[in-house]
This record gives C-alpha cells, sequence and structure tokens, in this order.
C-alpha cells in the first residue's frame, strides 16, 4: 500500500503509455438510494469537516445521474441517453473540499475514518440513486433465474413488486417519451447495467450499503431480494466473501419500517460475511433524510476494522439472544453487552411483551448487567419485542454508546 507510483506500459516496437499519480489501497463500493447519495455539504455539522478534507491518499469516484430521479419530466435527450445505459458519470478524483461536499457523507466518514487508523490509500466508488429499489441493483441473470425475483421483470411500471411511489416517480420522468422500451434508472437490473458492470471484476474489498425506502412496502420481498444482491454483487467482482455491510431504516413516522427494520437486523445473521449498522438513533420523525451521517459512516468504519481489518474495536450494539421467564419474572439476554446502559440515563424505553393472545402491551424494564430484567403478571410470555415504533425512541445502549436493534422475539 501506498504511492504515488507511476505505472509504464512499454511494447517491443517502441509504443509507451504512462499512468500518473497512483495509489495502492484498500478500495470500497458506497452504494444505495438517497441516504448514501446524501452529500457531505447537507450533513450536520460539515462545514469544518470540508474544510479539513485535503487529502490526497483518499480518492474519490462520484458516479452520479446526468439528471436527478426527482418530480420533472426528462426531455428527448435525457430520455435518449438513459436508454442507452448513459446516466451514470463520473471520474476519480482527489479528496479535496470541493470534491468531498458533493460526495457521499457516509462514505467520506467511513472512508476518513478507515485511513486515519491504517494510515493507508483508500478509494471510495459512490454508486447511489435517490429513490431507487433495490431490483435496480441486482444484475439480469441473477433476476431471471431466482423464483422468488422473476416477476418483478414483467411489466415492472405496473408491478406492484416496486413500490407504487416509484412507479409513479417513474412515470412522470418518462411522460414525454414515445418509446415503448423506455428505460428509466428504477427500472430491475438498470443500476447495475449503468453503473455497477463499469467496475466488474476490480479488487474490492467491500461495499456499505444504505438502501431499503423504497422497499419497505414488502419486507418479505426484501428478505428474498437483499440475499441475492449480495450474490451477484460477489460474483461481479470475483469475490464469494466480498465484505457487505449495511445500514438498517432509521427512525421515520412510517407504518411499516419497524418490521423491515427487523427483517435487516435478520438479514445480518443470514448473510454470512456482512454486518449491520443501527440508525435508528439517529432519526428524523418527519424527513427520510436524517442529517446524522458522520455517525453512520463511523459506525460503519467501526465494523469494517474491527471485522475486515482485525483491529480490537467495539462495532456493534447489544444483540438480543432470547429470554427465559421464571414466575412472574423475565430476563432478557444480549451479546456485545458486557454492560447495559441507556443513552440519556433515563428508564430504559420501548419494551413490550405480549401473552397467548398475541396483544402487545408495554412492560416496565430494568437493566442488570447485560440482561433486561421485566417483572410481569402474564403467565406465559410468548413474544418480546423493542424499538417496535415507526419513530423510535429506543434508548438501549452498550458500554461503547452503541444503540440495540429493534428486534421482536418469540418464546423458545
Amino acid at each position: 500500500a501506498g504511492g504515488p507510483y507511476k505505472l509504464t506500459v512499454s511494447t517491443d516496437k517502441g509504443q509507451v503509455i504512462e499512468l500518473e499519480d497512483i495509489l495502492v489501497g484498500e478500495l470500497w463500493i458506497c452504494s444505495g438510494q438517497s441516504n448514501m447519495e446524501f452529500p457531505l455539504k447537507d450533513a450536520a455539522n460539515s462545514a469544518s469537516d470540508i474544510a479539513k478534507s485535503e487529502n490526497s491518499k483518499i480518492r474519490l469516484f462520484n458516479l452520479k445521474g446526468i439528471v436527478r430521479t426527482d418530480d420533472s419530466k426528462w426531455d428527448s435527450s435525457v430520455l435518449d441517453k438513459i436508454s442507452n445505459l448513459e446516466f451514470l458519470e463520473g471520474a476519480w478524483k482527489s479528496c479535496t473540499p470541493e470534491n468531498a461536499a458533493d460526495f457521499s457523507a457516509i462514505g467520506y466518514y467511513f472512508g476518513k475514518r478507515l485511513n486515519e487508523d491504517m494510515n493507508v490509500p483508500v478509494g471510495l466508488i459512490q454508486v447511489s440513486v435517490g429513490g431507487a429499489p433495490i431490483e435496480a441493483f441486482i444484475d439480469r441473470k441473477t433476476l431471471e433465474f431466482d423464483p422468488r425475483l422473476v416477476d418483478v421483470l414483467y411489466n415492472w411500471k405496473q408491478n406492484d413488486f416496486i413500490m407504487d411511489w416509484c412507479r409513479q416517480r417513474a412515470a412522470l420522468n418518462l411522460s414525454q417519451s414515445n418509446n415503448s422500451l423506455q428505460r428509466h434508472p428504477f427500472e430491475p437490473a438498470y443500476i447495475y447495467e449503468a453503473g455497477i458492470s463499469q467496475f466488474a471484476g476490480m479488487p474490492v474489498q467491500g461495499v456499505i450499503w444504505y438502501q431499503g425506502e423504497s422497499n419497505a412496502h414488502n419486507a418479505e420481498h426484501y428478505e428474498a431480494a437483499f440475499p441475492s444482491l449480495v450474490e451477484s454483487w460477489r460474483k461481479t467482482f470475483g469475490n464469494p466473501e466480498m465484505l457487505f455491510y449495511f445500514a438498517q431504516l432509521s427512525s421515520l413516522n412510517r407504518p411499516s419500517w419497524p418490521h423491515f427494520r427487523d427483517v435487516q437486523r435478520r438479514l445480518s445473521h443470514s448473510v454470512a460475511h456482512s454486518g449491520m449498522v443501527v440508525t435508528s438513533d439517529l432519526g428524523d420523525s418527519l424527513n427520510v433524510h436524517p442529517v446524522r451521517k458522520r455517525e453512520v459512516g463511523e459506525r460503519f468504519a467501526r465494523l469494517a476494522l474491527n471485522d475486515t481489518y482485525k483491529q480490537n474495536l467495539s462495532c456493534c450494539g447489544p444483540e438480543v439472544l432470547g429470554f427465559i421467564q421464571k414466575g412472574k419474572q423475565i430476563r432478557i439476554q444480549f451479546d456485545h453487552a458486557a454492560q447495559l446502559k441507556t443513552s440519556d440515563h433515563a428508564a430504559v424505553r420501548e419494551f413490550e411483551i405480549a401473552g397467548q393472545d398475541g396483544v402487545f402491551t408495554p412492560a416496565n424494564a430494568v437493566i442488570k448487567g447485560n440482561e433486561i430484567l421485566i417483572q410481569t403478571e402474564i403467565k406465559e410470555v410468548q413474544k418480546v419485542r423493542y424499538g417496535w415504533k415507526p419513530f423510535s425512541r429506543g434508548n438501549l445502549v452498550n458500554e461503547s454508546g452503541l444503540p440495540a436493534s429493534t428486534f421482536t422475539l418469540e418464546k423458545n
């Protein structure tokens, strides 16, 4: 690792190509929808960070759309380029205040921490499209040959597998097109074909991923689509163990989000060589784009530094293991927590329990070491859940201040 180096390629006929300013280091992809795309310049308290961002050992490849997927009608020149897979443009640039300001805030903070802790160059490739569903990032062959996903390819503009909002937005963007085969970035396989495939075979160490807002209407479908995405990209980069870290959806007043967050929690256990960053403590009840991105990027970095680069760092919040009931007392056990506490030093919030009738009621929970204790009159508690609110004010953390995930747990 190091540089900058110069690479000279020559032939015996005197042809010479010289490539300069080459770095050797760690290469990561930063991908997803608008919360990964969210630029550093719009993040909380970023002005001073932008001013100090000059770093020739961090390189940024910001692959951006030629037009935003906002509520506008695209003209014929844009529509033609999109149908020709010319939607995304970008190039390698050194990390300067100007370039960092428009780069992913989460990606920047992630790369900055890796560079500081390991003292090696870091390359970051951003491929993010606001509002895009997960299906747009998966290659076509994977979609076609997966019996759980193949139906998303059929008539996607009227297909309920694709969120209604996505279909409405695409219809508006494409409303001036007369092309029956007109393409759109939200179309299944499109972002893969227009973007991810450009980097196929590169020695990528891993991916940080923040997406799901445009799939939260169908968590069960996402439970099949996310592993297929990971498999698709691991094949693309020729690395069956490529790291895939992802952000759990944050807190927002949308009813489907608690269940979706729990599905993501389960995926973090079922998908090999993956890890999840909890963000529910950083949400905004009215804004799908919370501005506290530094914490998210640094939590991603903690995962990578501990798991990938074998530094001894606390990188996970308390992870629920199970619960047992003895008489009127329930004991809930956690991993990654030598000592549970609350982030605001108040009583623990948002624990609920349900008996055989399946009706959840709030529970008074107390901390004892690395366990949660609940006293109850319910003879046989069947389920326990935590943080099960669209906008969660759950405050359970471990000794490192990292938050516990939303979860629901059934009796063993």
